[in-house]
């Protein structure tokens, strides 16, 4: 009897001990699980503050509208006003192109809906800026042509995430001139010579 006894206890204390141990296990990992939420968590607040106070410094008017946050260069909605995607505006230092801004993405997609992009940028309203997608090697095509609504902000509208150039200039019409009167000039020399 005693030795049936010893052994439920051993049963018991090793199953009390393994619940112990188990119980301790889950508390550990849903510890390690919520400090790795808070730490992406933190994460990202952190990159998200860090690019509104760089924005800011960047902010050279200085200027406030109401009711829009104009440290941020670049906004993304969607009809329910959700932000898609983030992504950066870089002037274009081109003394043939001036007023240029190059709009790149984090992440490159299509989307299921109509979006607003709102980008920051020296315009002032009534201004025509000129969204074009390509590059300046390959040649620009033309996306859309929009009117500024107001200083300092252009938006149109996309349902595809990729790299834009934003430009006061026409730079596609800019470049087929330039290759007309390449090609003219070429054509006219060839003539004069016979």
């Amino acid at each position: 009897m005693k030795r049936t006894r010893r052994l439920v206890l051993a049963v018991l204390v090793t199953f009390l001990l393994g619940c112990v141990f188990f119980a301790g296990f889950a508390v550990y990992t849903d510890r390690s699980i919520t400090t790795s939420r808070d730490g992406e968590a933190y994460n990202a607040v952190m990159e998200r503050l860090l690019g509104l106070a760089d924005a800011k410094m960047q902010d050279e008017d200085g200027g406030v509208l109401a009711g829009r946050r104009l440290s941020q260069k670049l906004t993304v909605t969607t009809d329910d006003g959700a932000v898609v995607s983030s992504g950066t505006v870089t002037k274009i230092q081109d003394d043939f192109y001036p007023g240029s801004y190059k709009i790149t993405f984090s992440k490159k997609t299509i989307l299921t809906s109509k979006a607003v992009v709102e980008v920051q940028m020296d315009v002032k309203k009534g201004d025509d800026v000129y969204i074009l997608i390509g590059d300046k090697d390959s040649g620009y095509t033309e996306y859309a042509c929009v009117t500024a609504k107001e200083d300092n902000l252009v938006s149109f509208d996309t349902n595809i995430l990729q790299d834009y150039t934003l430009s006061k200039t026409d730079i596609k019409s800019a470049q087929e001139a330039m290759a007309d009167i390449f090609s003219t000039g070429t054509g006219s020399s060839g003539d004069s010579e016979n």
